[in-house]
């Protein structure tokens, strides 16, 4: 779980109130994160682009460790199945692949 530290939680009512000074304070990194809270409850995070970009490429990465060892595993332990028999267990025709 992510942790946060006293200054990187604010709610939304001062988030409203102070957007820019918030988005500056984000791209000055005097803070790495901003976690908005409504009712006592984080409803959403803010994050830099920059941030972000790694996150989401940390996620790319990830899933496509997921896909090789997948690969891996089926050559592995390769297991064909007729195309015909794929069909028929689906009742599917070519015609409406």
């Amino acid at each position: 779980m992510t942790s946060y530290t006293k200054d990187e939680i604010i709610p939304s009512t001062t988030i409203t109130r102070n957007f820019g000074d918030i988005l500056n304070r984000l791209s000055q990194k005097k803070l790495e994160k901003v976690a908005v809270i409504r009712n006592n409850k984080i409803e959403a995070v803010i994050l830099t682009v920059e941030s972000y970009e790694i996150l989401n490429n940390m996620n790319s990465l990830e899933e496509q460790k997921e896909l090789y060892n997948i690969i891996m595993q089926r050559m592995k332990n390769p297991e064909q199945v007729d195309f015909e028999d794929v069909l028929k267990e689906y009742n599917l025709s070519k015609d409406e692949l």
